[in-house]
């Protein structure tokens, strides 16, 4: 069965089968007792029919009383039929030999009986009447043997009755247990494995089901399609992530102008001076220079943020400070900080130590949070960096608080679902979160968020400072 649809059908017609085989075997049973008890009911009819000529026979043999002459030949006469009538019946319970015996001690007593009845008329069948009750007793074992086999096979049949819907249901239950637990294994556990692939996606996981698809079936394709899916997803993560950063880039357009812009007027400032003045004492001269040549660093300083955080690089991992990548993201928003007159706090509660992390993609996570936290106060408020200790003792925890407008609590566990935003149509794409998220995740860490409408969010990270990523140490 290559489909579910075909397995759930096999499993409903081994159900059918096993339900009418029952209803047969149980039919069957009936009908055969039923049988047995009308052979049996025969038999009983024939032992009476047996007793009352040998009433009749004492009757007419030892008392004397020829007056039952003509019952006696009338239940002789129907005991014979009936054998005949059962005489094939009774040959299968007792065997053809005690049949045969049977037969002959019947035809011996009917002889016995006529020539007795004739020869009492002389009253000489004192040799005869001996024989007659000889072969009569006879008779009356063979019967009772007769009833006492039917009835034990009647008891066995009954007893069979009971137990065959045992092991019927027995072998139901076998058979019913040996479909569940391939119906487990072939559409249970993959459709489970699928259900937790799938959440994780909802959360900003990409990862491809790691699951062996040796059958064609509904749910293996879905399993290779989510894993092309994945793959696909993988390869376009990239793209992506550079197209959250031109996004974040032109957000931060103002402020850029901005700090690009000052160091450019001085610049100019500079060189109009030294063009018109040329009697400027050597040390100002030099001095000038020097602002100058800061100018000019300072501009450069901007642009090669800039360059470093929209490169299109490879993940890569190093071992760098985190408080210099907060200092350096913070920097791309610093004028836009200044212009909504937010009051912008950095906090180190403990001791830091380099961290192996990806320099660019940690610094796309960071200011995705930076970002909402600006927009999330745009009349002005604070917004805090702090470095603490995790929940264990190589854990770094990184906190991203603000004093904006909040988070609603019916929202808080769909913020890092794809595609889900509270703002205004076409003020957002809702993968800022979601590509924070992921990004954290690939660093082995894990975010968490804890908000109050009206007085604030504080987003935090928490890393290990003993990074799996981070290469094993050669032993000495």
């Amino acid at each position: 069965m290559k489909t579910i649809g075909g397995r759930l059908l096999f499993i409903f017609v081994m159900c059918l089968v096993f339900m009418l085989a029952s209803t047969f075997f149980h039919y069957d049973n009936v009908a055969g007792l039923k049988d047995k008890l009308l052979l049996m009911e025969r038999l009983g009819d024939l032992r009476d029919d047996l007793l009352e000529l040998r009433r009749y026979e004492k009757n007419i043999f030892l008392a004397g009383d020829r007056s039952d002459v003509d019952k006696l030949k009338s239940y002789l006469s129907q005991t014979m039929d009936n054998f005949n009538e059962l005489k094939e019946q009774i040959k299968k319970i007792m065997g053809r030999r005690s049949f045969e015996q049977f037969w002959s001690a019947l035809e011996t007593y009917e002889k016995l009986v006529y020539q007795g009845i004739e020869q009492g008329k002389s009253g000489t069948f004192d040799y005869l009447n001996s024989q007659i009750r000889k072969n009569g007793k006879l008779l009356n074992e063979f019967m009772d043997r007769l009833i006492e086999i039917k009835r034990r096979r009647i008891d066995r049949a009954i007893n069979s009755m009971w137990v065959i819907p045992f092991v019927f249901f027995a072998l139901f239950l076998a058979v019913f247990g040996y479909m569940l637990k391939q119906a487990q294994k072939n559409i249970s556990q993959p459709l489970s494995v699928l259900r937790s692939a799938t959440g994780k996606v909802s959360r900003g996981s990409y990862e491809q089901i790691d699951y062996p698809v040796d059958r064609v079936d509904e749910i293996s394709e879905c399993i290779s399609a989510f894993n092309k899916m994945i793959q696909e997803i993988r390869t376009r993560q990239d793209q992506l992530l550079q197209s959250r950063k031109m996004a974040s880039i032109g957000t931060l357009t103002s402020g850029i102008a901005h700090e690009l812009n000052n160091p450019i007027n001085n610049i100019s400032l500079i060189v109009d001076t030294l063009l018109e003045d040329e009697d400027i004492p050597q040390p100002e001269r030099l001095k000038l220079y020097q602002d100058l040549m800061a100018q000019a660093d300072r501009s450069a300083e901007i642009v090669k943020g800039l360059l470093e955080f929209t490169r299109m690089d490879q993940e890569q991992l190093e071992k760098l400070s985190l408080e210099e990548i907060v200092d350096k993201t913070v920097r791309l928003v610093k004028n836009k900080i200044s212009l909504q007159q937010i009051k912008y706090e950095k906090i180190i509660n403990i001791p830091l130590k380099p961290v192996w992390i990806d320099k660019s993609r940690f610094q796309q996570a960071l200011l995705n949070l930076l970002v909402n936290a600006i927009q999330a106060m745009p009349d002005g408020g604070k917004l805090s960096i702090s470095f603490n200790a995790g929940e264990t003792p190589d854990e770094i925890r990184i906190d991203v608080a603000d004093t904006g407008v909040g988070i609603a609590k019916e929202h808080l566990e769909s913020i890092f679902d794809p595609f889900f935003t509270t703002k205004k149509e076409g003020e957002g794409t809702g993968l800022g979160l979601s590509v924070t998220y992921g990004i954290i995740k690939k660093h082995g860490g894990r975010i968490a968020v804890q908000s109050t409408p009206g007085r604030g969010t504080c987003f935090s990270i928490f890393l290990s400072t003993r990074a799996h990523h981070e290469p094993e140490q050669n032993a000495t």
